[in-house]
């Protein structure tokens, strides 16, 4: 009984964990190029009941409950909207745009809502393409992108890299990504398909995340009926007279 208040314990800390990923995901159904996440549950070790010796049959083993694993991000494509404002982009298809921090590090995202910085080179004023954070978007050349004409921007010059294992990248915040040894590194896309003036709408599904949410609901009711039921099972035994 003590066992079963242990793994009763444990699914209603992954579904508390999965209440917290669902919620994430329907908190960012407005973020753009948002990509939503799934947690992985695996199962604990198990316990030998009855160790056999060779020749006889299968130990008796019994498990210990459930865990998150990992949580793992869908990158399938989300929506396109047409927003009319020429600093707005969007990838069609596969890919992220290359970003370089102010620590000279790179980042990786799907968000195309950027800004123009007017820098002085040398004796002219030129205006950069960069994120609300700061960060430069790289062109092909791996140069920060610049922008002619007030906002007229050569999208064919844009950096579009692909990864071999989108989900191993790693979430630092902003709609932002880095390369991780999971992911593999970044590969070029050689013809990238970028429209100017949309942007890219999270993946999120309402419905299916209320689904979801229903779910890990009830899971974690289940969860909690079993450990009252074991709860009560050892007080009964606690109470046993001769």
């Amino acid at each position: 009984m003590i066992r079963a208040l242990y793994s009763s314990a444990s699914a209603m800390a992954a579904q508390q964990q999965n209440l917290d990923i669902i919620s994430n995901n329907i908190a960012n159904i407005n973020t753009v190029a948002y990509k939503k996440t799934r947690p992985a549950f695996q199962d604990a070790l198990y316990s030998a009941i009855d160790a056999r010796r060779a020749l006889q049959p299968v130990n008796l083993q019994m498990g210990n409950g459930v865990r998150v694993a990992a949580t793992q991000r869908h990158f399938s494509q989300g929506s396109l909207q047409q927003t009319g404002r020429p600093l707005d982009f969007a990838i069609e298809g596969e890919g992220f745009f290359v970003l370089l921090r102010p620590d000279g590090t790179l980042c990786y995202t799907r968000d195309g809502s950027f800004q123009i910085s007017a820098e002085q080179v040398g004796e002219r004023v030129v205006g950069r393409l960069v994120t609300p954070q700061g960060e430069y978007v790289l062109d092909i050349n791996g140069q920060p992108m610049e922008v002619y004409n007030g906002q007229e921007v050569p999208v064919e010059s844009f950096n579009i890299v692909t990864f071999a294992n989108p989900e191993g990248l790693e979430a630092i915040g902003h709609n932002r990504f880095v390369m991780t040894e999971a992911s593999g590194p970044a590969n070029n896309v050689p013809q990238p398909t970028v429209r100017q003036g949309f942007l890219e709408l999270s993946n999120v599904d309402l419905a299916e995340e209320m689904a979801q949410l229903i779910l890990a609901q009830r899971a974690y009711q289940l969860s909690s009926r079993v450990l009252q039921s074991a709860d009560e099972m050892e007080r009964l035994a606690n109470n046993l007279r001769e």
